[in-house]
């Protein structure tokens, strides 16, 4: 069973994530326009940049990502990874074109809201505007971190605090902290995500191992040392904006 299983089956109960923002009774308004879903299979382009977009995706099972091409023959940069439970394009709803490529990382699943049935909702219902509004709020404060993180940080503790960001978004799509989670990312994935090339991936990923904080290995990343980690990736979780904070908005 993936992450969403019973989502898939029944879109009467909400998933974990992200879209936890959401209210029950929001989340009932919701779903029923969320009518068609889709898989698609590692490296799967969903969208081009460019591309007319008239609907958007709830990714419920994998990972995308959001990528910039470097050049015609250069490696993109991802700018931008979701997980599930998270809205992957929302902000297409008013801008109709990204100006990225939208990519499978695994075998993913996701379920779309067309366009224009969420606009008749959300011009009769403000507040779920307002939320689904913060959920791309919380996208943009994660492109900053991501951009403070990939400019001012060493090595080590970059690669520390994506997987401790990988970590704490994982455990909010699992509604729990797990010590072992599926990790399906290859060391250039982690590459692209962080600024660095694959050499200098490996070489952290050992150093992270030797001191105890976590493992990357068959599929998993396992975490040995939570506190560890966070400290070594000067983590501080507040960026996130996760769920449980919201009373606090």
């Amino acid at each position: 069973m993936t992450i969403n299983d019973t989502f898939y089956n029944d879109m009467s109960v909400k998933p974990s994530g992200m879209v936890d923002h959401l209210s029950d009774a929001q989340w009932a308004r919701l779903a029923p326009l969320l009518t068609q879903h889709k898989h698609f299979t590692p490296g799967a382009v969903i969208s081009r940049r460019g591309d007319f977009l008239d609907h958007s995706l709830l990714l419920l099972d994998g990972l995308i990502a959001r990528s910039v091409p470097r050049g015609q023959r250069a490696r993109s940069t991802f700018v931008a990874l979701q997980f599930p439970g998270e809205f992957v394009d929302l902000h297409a709803f008013p801008l109709k074109k990204l100006d990225h490529d939208v990519i499978s990382l695994t075998d993913t699943r996701v379920a779309m809201i067309a366009h224009d049935p969420l606009r008749e909702l959300l011009n009769g219902d403000v507040e779920m505007a307002r939320k689904l509004w913060l959920m791309t709020l919380v996208d943009a404060s994660i492109h900053r971190h991501w951009v403070m993180r990939n400019s001012a940080m060493r090595a080590l503790a970059r690669v520390a605090n994506f997987l401790s960001e990988f970590d704490a978004r994982m455990s909010a799509a699992y509604g729990m902290e797990r010590q072992s989670l599926p990790f399906s990312l290859r060391q250039t994935d982690i590459a692209d995500a962080t600024g660095l090339t694959s050499v200098h991936v490996s070489r952290t990923l050992r150093e992270l191992r030797e001191h105890g904080c976590c493992a990357v290995t068959g599929g998993k990343l396992l975490i040995h040392d939570r506190a560890g980690l966070h400290k070594v990736g000067q983590f501080e979780p507040a960026y996130l904006y996760m769920p449980q904070s919201e009373a606090a908005l």
